[in-house]
């Protein structure tokens, strides 16, 4: 059965790029087009891997990260950050709440992106 990964990201351009890799790689996708949306799909559909945008409309990434962390969904639940944003400090509260990897959109390419989720969808 294919692993489901729940893409949040708020760009149709980048959203619709990563669903056809993560496709390609045997993956099922749902999508998020921000972080409400997420939080109600991790909910009804039990994803295994979110792979998460920091800043979207209405609710953000770190918002989403709180909000896992306080259900305690996160040790089950592999949420990997992906981002445009570089701050260090950003980078340390993603991490501190519970993100367990955080990469720059503009330092990997897709498929680079793509190699490093697979050892959160054994």
């Amino acid at each position: 059965m294919s692993k489901v990964v729940l893409l949040v990201e708020d760009n149709d351009f980048i959203r619709n790029m990563y669903q056809l890799k993560l496709a390609k790689a045997d993956l099922t996708v749902i999508e998020a087009i921000d972080g409400r949306m997420a939080l109600e799909r991790i909910t009804a559909q039990k994803p295994d891997l979110v792979l998460l945008d920091l800043m979207m409309p209405n609710v953000g990434g770190l918002e989403v990260l709180r909000d896992l962390k306080k259900q305690g969904m996160l040790p089950d639940l592999p949420v990997i950050v992906l981002t445009n944003v570089m701050d260090p400090q950003t980078i340390d509260q993603a991490k501190e709440l519970g993100a367990k990897d955080y990469i720059v959109k503009t330092d990997l390419t897709p498929s680079q992106v793509i190699d490093k989720l697979k050892p959160f969808i054994k």
